[in-house]
């Protein structure tokens, strides 16, 4: 009996000793603990301060190149805005033409008096109206008479047109060649009277 409550006190005392050190060690490491949070949450802090600075920088930096490009930007509209309205009006004053007004616009531009024999090449007109008015312009200059397509005959700028039209003239020994295009027209127009025709659709109020 003795030796059992002999036994029943070691046992109290390893438990309440295992107890004790079971506190020592949470306790610190509740310290621990502590200390890797507040650690955690100054590094958070100070880097929540770097990331502020370096964004509000950028932010401020932004702002002034936002700032110093405003007027470009409202530069750069206002010429698409009146290149754009300039194109729309040609291209509805072509369409409400006739396709053999079209046609004559072009030959204006081709001298009767033509002394070279050449081939034609037609793009985007009516072929038969096209070859029939160029025949009657320059008799038995015109050696022949082919369709094309825009750009396949030689390198143009189409002008913001909706539907180039035009014929190439060429010798045969593509020594010569003569562009009887919408696009060659409408880009010399455009390179002499763009101040005009922006004056005339915007009256000066751009």
């Amino acid at each position: 009996m003795q030796e059992l409550r002999s036994t029943e006190i070691l046992d109290k005392e390893i438990q309440s000793d295992a107890r004790r050190k079971a506190e020592k060690i949470l306790k610190k490491a509740d310290l621990d603990a502590q200390e890797i949070l507040n650690s955690i949450s100054s590094s958070i802090e100070k880097a929540k301060s770097e990331k502020s600075d370096f964004y509000s920088k950028k932010i401020q930096a932004f702002e002034k190149d936002q700032n110093a490009s405003v007027p470009l930007e409202k530069e750069r509209f206002k010429v698409s805005f009146i290149q754009d309205s300039i194109s729309e009006n040609i291209n509805a004053y072509l369409k409400s033409l006739s396709e053999e007004k079209r046609i004559e616009i072009v030959l204006k531009h081709l001298d009767s008096k033509l002394d070279k024999k050449v081939n034609a090449f037609v793009y985007g007109f009516d072929f038969e109206a096209a070859k029939k008015m160029l025949s009657k312009k320059i008799g038995s200059n015109l050696l022949k008479c082919e369709k094309t397509e825009f750009r396949k005959i030689a390198v143009e700028d189409d002008c913001n047109l909706e539907n180039p039209q035009g014929i190439i003239l060429e010798t045969e020994d593509r020594q010569f060649r003569c562009r009887l295009t919408l696009s060659e027209i409408i880009g010399q127009i455009l390179d002499k009277n763009r101040a005009e025709l922006s004056e005339s659709l915007f009256g000066g109020q751009l």
